[in-house]
């Protein structure tokens, strides 16, 4: 019975350690992901001429539980570089969500 205690609670303490914010390669996958989305749907835009190569994740930060904010720079085909500022969300069981962007002016 002791052994079973010390399980579930060395699960609950494991579980409580997790990241409160999205990790940089998760964050990265979801804002390629998205601006590809971006670019079909709104065909003026840049994101539709060009194709995003990659995207790097320069600083994430929490703004409260379940809410977080990142600075990206987001590679293009041609090779231009559009910095970005996203906001996160993360809805369970569904995890982390783009729920808005905006371009940055002076990065």
């Amino acid at each position: 019975m002791k052994r079973i205690t010390l399980l579930v609670l060395f699960c609950i303490v494991l579980g409580a350690c997790g990241g409160r914010i999205p990790s940089d390669v998760k964050t990265a996958k979801l804002s390629k992901s998205y601006f590809h989305k971006y670019g079909k749907k709104y065909k003026e835009t840049v994101f539709y001429k060009n194709s995003v190569s990659k995207v790097e994740v320069k600083q994430t930060q929490e703004l409260q539980k379940d809410v977080a904010t990142s600075f990206i720079l987001v590679s293009l085909a041609e090779g231009q570089e559009v910095p970005a500022i996203l906001s996160l969300i993360r809805k369970f069981p569904l995890g982390w969500r783009i729920t808005g962007w905006e371009w940055v002016k002076n990065p």
